[in-house]
Formats: C-alpha cells, sequence, structure tokens
C-alpha cells in the first residue's frame, strides 16, 4: 500500500499505480477490493489538496491495439467509478485517456513485465 497522506502537494504530479499498488488481472477491467483503501485515501488526498484528475489507462501488448485500447478505456473507467462511488466529486475528473499498450514501463517478454503494463497512471493539477 502506497502511504499518499504526508505528500507536500506540489501543483501537477503525475501518479503511476503499478504492480505494487494496484494492478488488474489479465484481460479484466474490475477493481479488485484489496484496492479499495488506497483509492479512498487518493481520494481524501485530491480532495484536501484541489486537484483534478485525468484518469490514464494501460495494458500489456497481448491482443491487437484496438482492442487494448477499449481495455485500457475500461479500467480507468472503472477507477474512476470507484472514487466517485468512494465520494470525489465527478467534476474533479476532467478526463479518461486510454492508452493502451502504447506506453510500456516494462518489457512485455515476462509475465512479471506484463502485470507492471496493466496498470492505471493519474496525473494531477491543483484547481
Amino acid at each position: 500500500n502506497i502511504d499518499i497522506t504526508n505528500i507536500e502537494a506540489p501543483k501537477e504530479m503525475t501518479i503511476v499505480l503499478d504492480e505494487r499498488a494496484l494492478n488488474f488481472d489479465f484481460d479484466k477491467s474490475v477493481v479488485k477490493p484489496q484496492y479499495f483503501e488506497m483509492l479512498n485515501n487518493l481520494k481524501d488526498f485530491i480532495e484536501q489538496n484541489n486537484y483534478e484528475l485525468t484518469i490514464e489507462g494501460h495494458t500489456d501488448s497481448v491482443g491487437s491495439n484496438q482492442y487494448n485500447i477499449g481495455l485500457s478505456r475500461r479500467r480507468a473507467e472503472a477507477v474512476k467509478a470507484k472514487l466517485i462511488e468512494f465520494g470525489l466529486p465527478e467534476d474533479r475528473i476532467v478526463g479518461i485517456e486510454a492508452k493502451g499498450e502504447e506506453y510500456p514501463v516494462a518489457t512485455n517478454e515476462t509475465p512479471e513485465g506484463r502485470l507492471q503494463n496493466r496498470r492505471v497512471e493519474f496525473r494531477l493539477v491543483q484547481r
């Protein structure tokens, strides 16, 4: 779990959630219950520091690019829905971006690397 409660709030930042924080099963877009507390903490951080955010969904390279664009969008939308469910005002989420497999953070040649690429990133900007 990532402790984001004691982070000084810059004007703009990107938060990368990888396999150590929030990952998705292969070909799935369901946010697992084990990540709910972390997302709730993120929601609090966004509200306390007056941020707006864009959610980016990413995938590994398995499947067609077109399919992965859709899957990455579903992942970002699932995280958006969970943040709203936890009480984040919808107007704080200013964008959803589907990146598909275009921006890997690890190799797609290994299962571990593919897991790291099945991620969500947040871009936060103070209002």
